[in-house]
């Protein structure tokens, strides 16, 4: 383990305010995959890194065509957008968006209309994503207002009716007495067509507006009003490239092992919390690394330190295709994804979400570690322990974000992520700089540079810690475990309102014991793998004594 003195260091170098400066430059770019400004943005990253010190940092590209094939999975087609206005033509004249002003209110793969633009009648179709909602609905040649998901909008109305474009007003994964749109009446909502190859031409345009806007439009429908909408959009999808930002801190002994740390790169502007606050605190993290090892603060890692900027998900499939034969360097890794919230302002958790049972890892309970330990660094301590509102919390695997793909039964490298879950403000216009700590992103920084700096610098001693510290967090999960499956086992047998025959009570019962048995039987399993696990970071006669050890007593 790192000792306190450096985790000190690491403290006083690396900056939440530096941090969030990056994130804002970051925030400026529209950065949608495979277009132009998420180009621009890659552009960025990998030119701040060169002025850190980090001279290997390069861009790998990879098509972008909507047709070619990364395993199972598709790419999806470029993008790019040079100006777009929605008006609110009759009853009366009202601009209702404009991409210059808010570009998240451009459906994303929008295509252009003529130059004159297109006016047509406004037809209310509810979610508009089922055949259902067109009944007795004609809406060809005219624009659709609907509350569904765009992609799927525009597949019943532009695709299979003929729509000219779709008007969407409601936000993205609502959240019932959390999230609904009437909570963020004035935001615009991040949506997107994501067309296939084969549908290239019959790509029209799509607008989110606010839900104050849409409830207006939808009054004067109500009223029997006719209303007409003008769109004018220059955007085209076209065959593009996904951009991957990598580089390194080169390890000293173990050059060929490598731990990682990612982010996306991708959204729309400015979806500064999702995710330029992860791909923000990367570089800061990088610069952190690279100025301690400079300075001789630190000694320079044994192992590699490696960053990814990526295109979420789609470029992080398309960089473990091309480089299937050398994943065996990739060690374990964190992905930092929306890590930037005020978690007041967003009504945030810092998440774990851990590796999945198919793929059990010391890396989970390691950083639930150091998610613990800051609250000592970042809290005002009292008497009483630390005085904190810093909320966090530990998930089972859950997806979503880049870590998915290198846990992957196929690919089977230790990765968790760090999130801010859930969010106020997720995909939608205001996620903006302001709902960014600079606190809070110092204290995810200093989690993950530790672990980093721990794992890349890991041999036989700090392999037995964290195999002592892995088998006493599965130990007490497992006596947890059993004590749940005691509890289900006596209330199964002693329930005084069961009306189940005397006859039949005794095989369910059976039945019973038989879950909770398969249960405990599992947990054994993962807990015993995770410490086995460890085996990845040193190699020794001790600490091989230690793990059979510890994995018999979890066992026993």
């Amino acid at each position: 383990m790192l000792d306190p003195k450096t985790k000190q260091i690491v403290k006083q170098e690396l900056s939440g305010e530096n941090a969030k400066a990056y994130v804002q430059q970051i925030t400026q770019y529209h950065r949608i995959q495979a277009s132009t400004m998420f180009h621009e943005a890659a552009e960025y990253v990998k030119d701040a890194l060169v002025k850190i010190g980090i001279n290997n940092a390069r861009i790998e590209q990879f098509p972008a065509d909507g047709e070619t094939k990364y395993w199972t999975h598709t790419a999806p087609i470029g993008w790019e957008a040079k100006s777009a206005e929605l008006w609110l033509a009759e009853p009366e004249q009202k601009l209702l968006a404009r991409y210059r002003d808010v570009p998240i209110c451009l459906h994303a793969h929008s295509n252009a209309t003529p130059p004159e633009g297109v006016t047509a009648q406004l037809i209310d179709v509810g979610p508009g994503t089922k055949p259902a909602d067109y009944k007795a609905k004609k809406v060809k040649g005219k624009l659709v207002l609907a509350t569904g998901r765009a992609k799927l909008v525009h597949e019943e109305a532009v695709y299979n009716r003929g729509a000219a474009g779709v008007i969407t007003d409601t936000l993205t994964y609502e959240m019932k007495n959390f999230r609904e749109s009437l909570d963020l009446p004035d935001a615009h909502a991040y949506q997107a067509i994501w067309p296939a190859r084969e549908d290239l031409d019959k790509i029209t345009f799509g607008f989110s507006i606010t839900k104050r806007q849409g409830n207006y439009l939808r009054s004067l429908l109500s009223r029997k009003k006719k209303v007409i909408l003008k769109a004018i959009v220059d955007a085209r999808p076209f065959p593009s490239k996904l951009d991957i930002v990598t580089a390194k801190i080169k390890g000293e002994t173990r050059p060929n092992q490598e731990i990682f740390l990612i982010a996306h790169l991708c959204h729309p502007e400015p979806s500064a919390n999702d995710n330029a606050s992860g791909s923000g605190l990367l570089i800061e993290i990088a610069r952190t690394i690279q100025t301690l090892v400079q300075e001789g603060k630190i000694s320079p890692p044994k192992r590699t330190i490696r960053f990814f900027w990526v295109p979420e998900t789609y470029g992080t499939i398309a960089y473990l295709h091309k480089h299937e034969d050398s994943t065996q360097r990739l060690i374990a890794g964190i992905n930092l994804d929306m890590v930037g919230q005020d978690q007041e302002l967003c009504k945030s958790t810092l998440t774990l979400d851990k590796t999945p049972d198919s793929l059990p890892s010391y890396l989970n309970d390691f950083i639930v570690n150091l998610v613990e330990e800051s609250t000592k660094h970042f809290d005002l301590q009292t008497t009483f322990g630390p005085a904190t509102t810093f909320r966090h919390r530990v998930n089972p695997h859950t997806g979503g974000s880049d870590h998915h793909e290198f846990v992957d039964s196929t690919i089977g490298i230790p990765c968790v992520m760090l999130l801010q879950w859930p969010d106020l403000y997720y995909h939608t216009s205001q996620d903006t700089l302001d709902k960014v700590s600079a606190p809070m992103l110092k204290r995810i920084g200093w989690i993950a540079t530790v672990a980093a700096l721990t794992l890349a610098h890991a041999d036989s001693e700090e392999a037995h810690a964290i195999a002592i510290q892995t088998y006493t967090r599965g130990a007490s999960r497992l006596q947890t475990a059993l004590r749940e499956a005691i509890q289900i086992l006596l209330e199964s047998s002693n329930n005084p309102k069961s009306k189940i025959e005397p006859s039949k009570l005794a095989p369910l019962l059976a039945e019973t014991a038989d879950q909770c048995r398969s249960k405990i039987e599992h947990i054994a399993w993962r807990e015993t793998q995770a410490i086995k696990s460890t085996k990845e970071l040193a190699s020794s006669p001790e600490l091989g004594a230690l793990i059979a050890q510890l994995a018999s007593n979890m066992t026993a």
